[in-house]
């Protein structure tokens, strides 16, 4: 196998450059994990492949390989954003640039500002998250045809779209980035945070991704997965809002099922839906859980 080149970027903490080639050509081929800094598997994906790269065993047959650890800070915190901090995966509007006074950011705010450019520099992204409930691993992609097909050959079997509709989070995260400079990225969901199975469902995604840009040798697999339109996006609403009995991710809801409550209001679906990462336990006015439907992404040929 012929040796590779890895280098470390001196100027950015967390993002390591692999190829044939020292010159880095393209395509660049973008694995980011640690988003959220109690998601482990993706910072477990980028680290196994280094190793793998440095030992001889994996090389890219093409192109460049980036290997971005997405928010550090968080990650030695062992929580999803830093204390005192913010999602930076609502952060990649950047709109803060403009909003809030650069003496007010935090480390979120910063890292965002400096992945922005390297994102939006890569020609295919894979984003690797988990869960805080149980749920098989699945797909989000962005709204482009080339991600559709991207993501059907990473042998999931769901594949989730729509995520750029009224009200959702297209704009703020780091698949949107890749959408508004055209170029197709897949977030992968890859199982519940402590399940081991999680770790390796990673690893997995990340070869058969890098396999499927055909960066490296061998087959991706290839399947049919469902495709789910994802059409509402539910915050909470008061501290006593609660799911009305335990649910996991990708379970499906029959229409008319009550699934959460307080002592005022109830949630009551009004057609057979899934529901995706349903987490409760969020603060108020936070995202507690989303619906998505069966649908195919609509009119591919003018996406």
């Amino acid at each position: 196998m012929p040796q590779a080149t890895l280098v470390r970027d001196p100027a950015l903490h967390g993002v390591t450059r692999i190829s044939h080639d020292p010159s880095f050509p393209r395509p660049h081929v973008g694995i980011l994990g640690g988003v959220h800094g109690n998601e482990r598997c993706g910072i477990e994906a980028i680290h196994r492949l280094e190793k793998a790269v440095t030992d001889g065993e994996l090389a890219p047959i093409a192109g460049t390989w980036v290997l971005i650890q997405g928010n550090p800070a968080a990650v030695e915190e062992g929580r999803r954003f830093t204390r005192g901090g913010a999602d930076l995966n609502r952060l990649f509007d950047l709109t803060f640039v403009d909003e809030l006074p650069r003496e007010r950011w935090s480390p979120e705010h910063e890292r965002a500002h400096v992945l922005e450019p390297v994102l939006s520099d890569l020609d295919a992204l894979l984003d690797l998250h988990s869960a805080t409930s149980p749920t098989p691993p699945f797909a989000i992609i962005n709204d482009l045809p080339a991600a559709a097909e991207l993501a059907r050959r990473l042998g999931f079997g769901f594949v989730t779209h729509g995520w750029g509709g009224p009200g959702l989070l297209m704009d703020k995260v780091t698949i949107g980035i890749m959408q508004r400079v055209g170029r197709p990225a897949v977030s992968v969901e890859c199982g519940q945070h402590d399940d081991p199975e999680t770790v390796e469902s990673a690893w997995g995604c990340a070869l058969a991704f890098l396999r499927a840009c055909d960066s490296l040798d061998g087959e991706a697999p290839a399947g049919e997965p469902k495709f789910l339109e994802v059409v509402e996006i539910i915050s909470r609403p008061s501290e006593g809002f609660r799911f009305t009995r335990p649910l996991n991710g990708l379970e499906r809801i029959e229409a008319g099922e009550v699934i959460a409550a307080d002592r005022i209001a109830e949630l009551r679906v009004r057609e057979a839906c899934y529901v995706l990462m349903p987490n409760d336990g969020v603060p108020v006015g936070r995202d507690m859980v989303f619906l998505a439907r069966e649908a195919m992404p609509s009119h591919p040929e003018q996406q």
